[in-house]
């Protein structure tokens, strides 16, 4: 699913495609067994920085991609059949990049960042994701 995903959602804007996207992706991670609390993890982090400020936390933001492989290896190491967090981690790791590759816009882009993880959390849960 993450060759399907565009930077430029994240490098200028979230629009219909990138909702319908987040949906889809939503229901996948549901089928795959990623927990809601999984999500809410990463979640939880991006929005400590977004509170504190991007310009601050750039440090912390970076960090976010070495947590998501130890997550997404943790949760592999416990159920090989629960793709769920590869699957984010991929895609994540993408979203990440379209935030880290700028100079100009940075916090624009990380508030995209910020939309889009909270796009794929709401279709994560309306989907039936368990915690």
């Amino acid at each position: 699913m993450e060759e399907n995903f565009k930077d430029e959602w994240i490098k200028t804007s979230i629009d219909e495609q990138c909702i319908n996207f987040a949906e889809k992706f939503g229901k996948q991670l549901v089928d795959n067994n990623f927990t809601t609390s999984q999500i809410r993890n990463v979640y939880g982090e991006i929005k400590r920085i977004q509170l504190s400020g991007f310009s601050e936390n750039k440090s912390d933001f970076l960090l976010l991609r070495p947590k998501m492989a130890y997550a997404s290896k943790r949760a592999t190491d416990k159920d090989r059949r629960a793709t769920g967090a590869t699957d984010f981690e991929k895609v994540i790791k993408k979203a990440h990049g379209a935030v880290a590759s700028g100079t100009d816009g940075d916090a624009r882009r990380f508030e995209n960042f910020c939309d889009f993880v909270e796009a794929i959390l709401a279709y994560h849960k309306a989907a039936g994701g368990r915690d």
